[in-house]
């Protein structure tokens, strides 16, 4: 397996550290392109100051799934409403299925995540279930969700490219919920992982918080307070403690001791250049892939 860092088929530049999946997916020019880019380092600035703001801090759902496993599990329950069953809901049978199939978690974490989505009402019941058969569908408060995070990317993308932005918020629903998504979910059924390019936040984004966490030190002037991280995203000053700890271990943050405070190291950026670089890639595939030819 093609690990970040290794160079396969003579590629150079930017795409030489990126795991085979990408490469395939996106093209060793187009995230040469994209890095090179002369608004790239703001596009991951604008990326992780919105991974903060829409952060929500959900205890059930922040513990069911992590960050990752979340996203993707609902991207998935998107995909099978809008594309697989023609806006006829899904089943917890067929999500489980394909949330074991891409190992994004167990079959029983994804049970308790519907009943989670259930209970917060992002998810409802289907009307034309058949039955002995529950089928569930999207409310609009997930729509709106979602569209939130496609927004909120292409924010940040409008640094690197300002058309695709604009094109990307004005795409209407039946596209956004539909080929656009399909086309998203498409990546991660044909091998992206996300964190195979950033190996180093895998143990952090398997954690509360962790990430979030970590990417909130960006662009900050100063060291951030261990307490004051943790009371902006809901859990235990130890557990802040712990996630900064194992950051500060891997080379992402620096303590300072008088301060009782952590700030991002230099080792952090070229890891989240790495991270939002293929986040990036992603999205504006689907944009590409979803939205009307023109001519």
């Amino acid at each position: 397996m093609q690990k970040a860092g290794v160079c396969m088929g003579g590629e150079s530049g930017p795409a030489a550290s990126f795991p085979e999946p990408v490469l395939r997916l996106f093209g060793a020019e187009a995230i040469n392109g994209l890095m090179a880019a002369p608004g790239f380092p703001a596009a991951v600035e604008a990326a992780a100051a919105n991974a903060v703001r829409l952060y929500d801090g959900s205890w059930i759902r922040n513990r069911l799934l992590n960050d990752r496993g979340r996203l993707l599990a609902v991207l998935l329950i998107l995909d099978l409403h809008f594309t697989e069953s023609g806006g006829t809901g899904v089943t917890g049978a067929r999500l489980r299925r394909e949330v074991v199939d891409l190992a994004v978690c167990s079959a029983g974490r994804a049970t308790a995540f519907l009943a989670a989505l259930r209970f917060k009402r992002l998810l409802a019941d289907c009307p034309v279930s058949r039955p002995k058969e529950r089928r569930l569908m999207p409310t609009a408060a997930l729509l709106q969700t979602h569209r939130e995070r496609w927004n909120g990317m292409f924010s940040a993308i409008a640094h690197i490219d300002a058309p695709a932005a604009e094109a990307a918020r004005a795409l209407p629903d039946e596209l956004l919920f539909g080929p656009c998504t399909h086309a998203m979910a498409a990546c991660f059924r044909q091998g992206l992982r996300v964190f195979a390019a950033a190996p180093e936040l895998q143990d952090l984004a398997e954690r509360d918080a962790g990430l979030v966490m970590l990417v909130s030190l960006v662009g900050k002037g100063g060291p951030v307070s261990v307490s004051q991280l943790a009371r902006q995203f809901h859990v235990s000053r130890a557990h802040a403690a712990n996630i900064l700890q194992r950051a500060e271990t891997q080379g992402l943050a620096c303590s300072e001791p008088g301060l009782n405070g952590y700030r991002a190291s230099p080792a952090l950026a070229p890891v989240l250049a790495r991270f939002y670089a293929v986040i990036f890639l992603t999205f504006l595939t689907a944009l590409r892939e979803g939205r009307p030819r023109e001519g």
